[in-house]
């Protein structure tokens, strides 16, 4: 099948761009705990559609990470009680990197009532049915990549902040090109991205040069917690409320901890068990490849990729990281 066309839903991609063309107001949303991908990706069709002529909006249903504030400066980010109001004004809602009503938080009923004129661009095998223009593409690196090739059917003008984004998208979502899900596509993405400008060594530095001490410390914290499992092949580690009083560090500077532990030649599997605010567990998942993370994370009703996924639930730290544990032993053959 062609790189271009949806791998499970071929005539989506077409749906996606018509809808956009057809739409004279745009309002852009991506899911809880905003990664680079998902900000990225609505910052790129934000300030395409604005210099394409279109009124968009970026409404956000949880905290823009620190890290990836640049991505939206100088775009009125709306609040998640804004949305009835704006979703009653625009003419198409486009739901960027999920289709998942668990990963729209306080937006999943909601967006449901206004299925009809959503739109949505999505790369993950976990899907709800929330809208009617759905191109589902698990082929694909990024959203980001998704995107570009949008607007480049399109013919939208790409400002470079644009550019920028996009490419923070695509970048972040493959560990900067580092991890198996990068392909030719998302290199092609990259390297268009570059054509116009953006300069990938000062994109890493401001991304992931520019922590806070307390993300060391929290940082360190995860690290001690550190338990192996099977002669080292699975990796957990927790990080509890006194974690985050003590180091100072927010819940938005967790990203890419859980990655820590790939580090080791042995590690098949890292898991990091991460106690909210609101007393409930998060957890994330990363996999070398013989366990599918994915189907680990929907036993407990999450979602994700084969090598990455997640999911939040109530319970203890400990009895939830044995049972992880145990599932992840179970696809290992042990």
């Amino acid at each position: 099948m062609s790189a271009n066309c949806a791998a499970d839903r071929p005539a989506g991609r077409a749906d996606v761009a018509e809808a956009l063309r057809r739409a004279g107001s745009l309002l852009l949303i991506t899911h809880m705990r905003p990664d680079g991908d998902g900000l990225g990706s609505v910052s790129g069709l934000w300030s395409s559609g604005s210099a394409a002529g279109k009124d968009c909006r970026v409404l956000v249903p949880d905290a823009v990470p620190g890290r990836y504030a640049f991505l939206l400066a100088g775009c009125t980010v709306e609040p998640p009680g804004r949305f009835a109001e704006l979703a009653g004004q625009v003419e198409l809602i486009v739901v960027v990197d999920t289709c998942s009503r668990e990963q729209l938080g306080p937006l999943a009923e909601a967006i449901t009532q206004h299925r009809a004129k959503v739109a949505i661009i999505d790369h993950h095998a976990t899907a709800d049915d929330i809208g009617t223009a759905v191109w589902s593409d698990i082929s694909a690196a990024a959203a980001g990549v998704m995107v570009t090739e949008l607007l480049g059917d399109l013919s939208w003008p790409v400002p470079l902040r644009a550019a920028e984004a996009l490419a923070t998208a695509v970048l972040t979502d493959t560990g900067w090109l580092r991890h198996a899900n990068t392909d030719a596509r998302a290199l092609r993405a990259v390297g268009k991205w570059m054509e116009a400008g953006v300069r990938l060594d000062e994109l890493y530095r401001r991304i992931y040069q520019s922590d806070r001490p307390e993300r060391l410390r929290l940082l360190a914290a995860a690290l001690d917690s550190l338990r192996l499992y099977l002669d080292g092949r699975i990796a957990v580690m927790t990080l509890t409320r006194d974690d985050f009083q003590r180091t100072g560090a927010f819940e938005d500077e967790t990203e890419d901890i859980v990655q820590e532990p790939m580090r080791l030649a042995t590690v098949e599997v890292s898991v990091i068990v991460i106690v909210q605010r609101n007393g409930r567990l998060r957890v994330s998942l990363r996999s070398r490849g013989r366990v599918d993370v994915a189907k680990v994370a929907e036993g407990f009703g999450g979602g994700g990729h084969s090598d990455a996924a997640g999911f939040r639930r109530d319970g203890e730290p400990g009895e939830l990281a044995k049972e992880i544990v145990a599932r992840c032993a179970a696809l290992l053959g042990e």
